[in-house]
């Protein structure tokens, strides 16, 4: 498969180490608003000078989207149009009428559009699913989650917390892997509930914390809290209980925590997962390194689907780029009026 990616930022370096690794793959082209980013994201293949020019391309079967989020309908929808897949970063759009036009363009283009949630094919993330979906745990009963980090100082740019280009605060950012990790746990969710807070650092509509109150339309819970106020420091995990266990992933560092039972109530037995080989390869080259071998995974998977086989399940389509905005705005809607937001079933 031959990609280009738009944007060269951080991202877009990290998707390019994972092409690199990928058998059959190459990158043969990149733009950028600045030229000279452009031709070193490039290298041997094409920097160039519009949009438009790469669209045009019958050379790129694949355009990944690394730029910010006000930009990505616009930039997707054309690649679309032109007959390319698309995989585009989280979070997919900065407004749910964005994701959805975008969805509507995949479908009426009949090409692959996915979701850069590459928190899915974190090992003990990937351990704590085959928990749940293999009934190791008994019938799933709630699902809960958090993520948080110190805020503004982690951000290299004011646009990164803008509601504007962004859809939103700790919610879509760190947040919004963590609405598409409890919604692919828990399936399909059909209320919302939550509240949304600019206490600390008093942001234009751009939320400091939010906390959430999902009810599946099957029963299930799933509460998440985001945070730009974790001064501990970088902090996230998640939980599924069941009725014959749990399941813990936490990161970092990188491990698991699997607990059954025969009935409830009865002798736990506890398995802990220590990934070592990953702790030890981030030691020495950073959490990068875990995003790329995320990244090689997830690309996979989009081969796959492109090629019309069956994926390893992992992968977010964007559906569920869809999905995790709706989530994120149904808070916001909810901390404004009070009440629980219903979900549509259908998109």
């Amino acid at each position: 498969m031959k990609f280009a990616i738009v944007g060269a930022g951080n991202i877009a370096q990290l998707r390019r180490a994972a092409i690199e690794e990928l058998p059959g793959c190459s990158l043969v082209g990149a733009y950028d608003i600045a030229p000279e980013r452009a031709a070193a994201m490039a290298g041997d293949g094409t920097a160039f000078t519009s949009l438009d020019a790469l669209m045009d391309a019958p050379s790129i079967d694949t355009v990944i989207i690394c730029t910010p989020p006000d930009t990505h309908e616009e930039i997707a929808t054309a690649a679309l149009a032109a007959g390319k897949h698309v995989i585009v970063e989280k979070p997919m759009a900065n407004s749910q009428a964005a994701c959805l036009r975008m969805v509507k363009a995949a479908r009426k283009a009949d090409r692959v559009l996915t979701v850069g949630f590459n928190h899915r094919y974190f090992p003990a993330i990937k351990d704590v699913y085959q928990a749940v979906t293999s009934g190791a745990i008994g019938t799933l009963s709630h699902v809960r989650g958090y993520t948080g980090h110190t805020g503004l100082s982690e951000f290299g740019a004011e646009w990164m917390y803008s509601k504007d280009v962004m859809g939103g605060g700790a919610l879509m950012d760190n947040g919004i892997h963590m609405i598409d990790l409890v919604h692919h746990l828990m399936g399909p969710v059909a209320g919302v509930c939550g509240k949304a807070m600019t206490k600390v650092w008093n942001l234009d509509r751009s939320e400091d914390n939010a906390y959430a109150l999902l009810t599946g339309a099957d029963g299930v819970v799933g509460t998440l809290g985001a945070s730009w106020t974790e001064w501990k420091g970088y902090h996230f995990y998640i939980e599924a209980y069941g009725t014959q266990g749990m399941a813990r992933a936490y990161y970092a560092p990188m491990r698991s925590t699997i607990i059954t039972m025969k009935r409830p109530g009865a002798a736990p037995v506890k398995k802990n997962n220590f990934y070592l080989p990953l702790i030890f390869r981030e030691k020495f080259k950073g959490w990068q390194s875990t995003a790329i071998q995320t990244f090689v995974e997830e690309m996979t998977d989009f081969q796959a689907l492109v090629a019309g086989r069956t994926p390893t399940g992992h992968i977010a389509r964007a559906e569920d780029g869809y999905r995790a905005i709706e989530i994120a705005n149904a808070v916001y809607s909810s901390s404004d009026s009070g009440r629980t937001v219903k979900l549509k079933k259908d998109i």
